[in-house]
Formats: C-alpha cells, sequence, structure tokens
C-alpha cells in the first residue's frame, strides 16, 4: 500500500502542476483524425478480417518506459490482436506498429506533457467499429479508459467484439470498480457475437476478484486458463486476464517481463463456440 499511496501523491501532483491534461479529442487511429466523439467507424466497406484462428497478447506496456521493443517484438511474430495499456502515444510505437502491418486505435485517457495516454488497440485487420470511454478514479480523479473494437472474422457469422480495459485502482469501496464493469456489460448486453475482454483488471484483492466473478458469471463469459502463469500480482492476486465467448480457446500462456511491471497474457483463439 506505500507503493499505491506514493503513485496517488505523484499522480495528484502531477495533475496539479498542469503537465496532466484531459483531452477534448478522446479517440485517436492511424487513419483519421483525432476524434472528440464516442465512437467512430474507421472501415465500412472494405475492411481486412481476422483469420479464423487468431492470437491477441494483451500487455501493460508501462507507458514505454523499459526496453518494451526487445521483448514485444518476439512475442508478436505470430500475433493478429494487441491490447495494450499504459500505451503512450509516440512516434515510436507508431512507427514499430506500422512495420509490422498493424492497425492501431487507442483512447487518450489524459494526456502529459502533450503526450496522450490509455489503452490502445492494434490488429492485422481492419477496425469496422471503435468505441471508447473513460473511467474517473474516485480518489486521484485521473481517468482510465476501457475500448470496444469489432472486426470481421473469417468463419465466424457475427463480428468479434474486443473490449481493452485498464481496471479502476483507486477505489477502496469497489463501488467504482463495479461501474466500470457494468459499463461493459451495457455494452455487450444486445451483443450475440464473439466476444474478449482482455486487459490490466486491477484485481487486488479478494473483493475485487468476487464482483470480477459475479460479472463474468452475468455475462457469460469465461476466463482464460493459463498453461503458464507469469502474471504479476498483488497481495497474491493477478492484475491481468482475459475473458471470452463464442470463441474457442487453442492455447494461452503468460510471461515475464523486464520491460514492464506486468508480464503479457498470449492466447490463441479459433472460430466457433467451445
Amino acid at each position: 500500500m506505500i507503493k499505491c499511496r506514493w503513485l496517488l501523491a505523484a499522480a495528484v501532483g502531477l495533475s496539479l502542476t498542469g503537465c496532466l491534461k484531459i483531452p477534448d479529442e478522446m479517440l485517436l487511429s492511424d487513419s483519421h483524425r483525432p476524434i472528440a466523439a464516442d465512437c467512430f467507424y474507421p472501415s465500412l466497406a472494405h475492411s481486412r478480417p481476422l483469420p479464423s484462428e487468431f492470437t491477441l497478447l494483451s500487455w501493460n506496456i508501462y507507458k514505454q518506459q523499459g526496453d518494451w521493443r526487445a521483448e514485444l517484438a518476439p512475442w508478436a511474430e505470430d500475433v493478429e490482436l494487441l491490447a495494450l495499456q499504459e500505451a503512450t502515444g509516440k512516434a515510436s510505437l507508431h512507427a514499430w506498429l506500422a512495420q509490422r502491418n498493424y492497425r492501431w486505435e487507442q483512447v487518450a485517457a489524459f494526456s502529459w506533457r502533450d503526450v496522450p495516454a490509455g489503452v490502445m488497440t492494434a490488429a492485422q485487420a481492419s477496425a469496422t467499429q471503435v468505441c471508447g470511454q473513460r473511467i474517473i478514479e474516485p480518489i486521484s480523479r485521473i481517468p482510465k479508459s476501457q475500448l470496444f473494437s469489432r472486426y470481421h472474422l473469417e468463419g465466424a457469422d457475427e463480428q468479434l467484439l474486443v473490449v481493452n480495459l485498464h481496471g479502476v485502482n483507486f477505489s477502496l469501496s469497489g463501488r467504482s470498480y463495479r461501474a466500470q464493469l457494468e459499463r461493459i456489460a451495457d455494452y455487450m448486453a444486445d451483443y450475440s457475437g464473439p466476444v474478449i475482454v482482455a486487459g490490466d483488471f486491477n484485481s487486488w484483492n479478494a473483493r475485487r476478484v468476487t464482483i470480477l466473478q459475479q460479472w463474468a458469471e452475468a455475462a457469460r463469459l469465461q476466463e482464460v486458463g493459463l498453461e503458464a502463469d507469469h502474471r504479476s500480482r498483488v497481495f497474491g492476486y493477478p492484475l491481468d486476464r482475459v475473458y471470452y465467448r463464442g470463441l474457442r480457446l487453442q492455447q494461452a500462456s503468460s510471461m515475464t517481463s523486464s520491460a514492464s511491471d506486468h508480464g503479457p497474457i498470449v492466447a490463441t483463439f479459433s472460430a466457433g463456440s467451445e
């Protein structure tokens, strides 16, 4: 908890200095100007689909402060879908994605010294719809973010919905944490197609894990089981998770990282229900 208090004090300090701002434009993309609206449609007519079997990598990239390239490059060799948390909109990351034919969208949860930060979803496919949300931390008042992206998926009758989130951290009662998950449930309520929900859930105590389990059951989501589990833990609870429905899970594991305080989860799925 000492680390949490230090991080909270630092965040409030940055906000007060004016280095941290909430930009009017929330949705960023490699194919479109920054957008203030909650949703937009990057590609309607000529959207490239994901293959019927694809691999997802979900990773809190720690604002690219470490040597992220050395780790991400081999991990992403056979990965069609990236869900990154704590991504910053720097030219180095944009260039890395472009070299590997990833199309990307990002929620600008906030900007620090005019550099946007928030969740980013990148795919070797074209999203047909992208929606973003900011969730205000109840104590620090600094937003977290979540991103809803839809892709055509070969072999599936309906599009794949990918939800990428960074969970509320500084919420002692759990009320704001539950409210964030309920916003995801509301978005998925009338969606019958395949779904993946991935990210840094900040699930660091028993109360949060119980809330997560109740939410997943109500949303008919199954948590990905890991063959090798090296996820970051706080008080013994893993922070990073992947949930899914309407897909077949082929394999999944997690790795350790020296570039971030989180290790990534890599999971391979195929079209069709288990």
